[in-house]
């Protein structure tokens, strides 16, 4: 683990294990809860407590074989979730947290989902699971890397310490670091996000992208049109 300590309010997390959304969006996955519900890292008495950022032991982040992330890279490990912003028309696979495997076959998540008019949807995992939301230092790797393949654009999002509000940094939260994918097709690739190449979409707060606060990934529609996008092998850059 790294020596460096993180202060910010417990969130006490069911199923997944707190919860992270873009521009607009409720802050909790559909089955998940962040503690509650206006998290915004207050801690009772007046003192927060501290957590060591988790240093991965290996590259391997989600092989698709199950919810969970890789343990022996991180521990304990994250889970996956789906969300989506609460239009009343909207539809997407997988339909729920429970459900979520029913979309992976052969390793690989094939999610959809359209009728959203807010934001949209996607996927995302937090890295580590409970009891409480806790980042991960990735200092020693250049970025993310995951197979992909698809047929409409797919953001790619890092959420972070400063982005989310479970850690009380930020006053708009959820302006995570990004990248546009805009280049999916029926042929699976894997594509390389260096750590340089992540930016800000800039409605939120403004901050620096620390490497050593990482806390989740998101893969999400582009806005609020329908999406279709397969995932598979998300590691860590070397």
């Amino acid at each position: 683990m790294s020596y460096k300590r993180f202060l910010f309010a417990a969130a006490t997390l069911l199923l997944v294990g707190g919860c992270i959304g873009p521009q607009g969006a409720q802050p909790c996955a559909e089955g998940a809860s962040s503690g509650s519900g206006d998290a915004k890292g207050d801690a009772k008495g007046g003192e927060e407590p501290l957590v060591e950022a988790v240093v991965p032991t290996g590259t391997l982040i989600w092989d698709g074989t199950s919810i969970s992330n890789n343990g022996e890279s991180l521990s304990p490990p994250g889970s996956w979730f789906v969300y989506s912003d609460k239009s009343p028309k909207g539809e997407k696979k997988p339909p729920s947290v429970e459900e979520f495997m029913t979309a992976v076959e052969g390793g690989a998540l094939h999610t959809t989902g359209k009728g959203y008019t807010e934001w949209g949807g996607g996927v995302g995992t937090n890295l580590i699971g409970a009891p409480m939301l806790t980042p991960v230092d990735a200092s020693k790797y250049r970025g993310i890397k995951f197979k992909a393949s698809g047929k409409t654009p797919m953001k790619f999002l890092i959420g972070t310490v400063a982005t989310m509000p479970e850690f009380g940094r930020c006053k708009k939260c959820y302006d995570h670091y990004m990248k546009l994918i805009k280049d999916l097709s029926d042929e699976p690739k894997t594509y390389e996000v260096t750590w340089d190449e992540l930016k800000q979409t800039g409605w939120g707060d403004k901050v620096k992208f620390d490497v050593k606060t990482i806390v989740a990934l998101n893969f999400t529609s582009k806005d609020a049109i329908p999406w279709d996008f397969t995932l598979d092998d998300v590691a860590f850059l070397e």
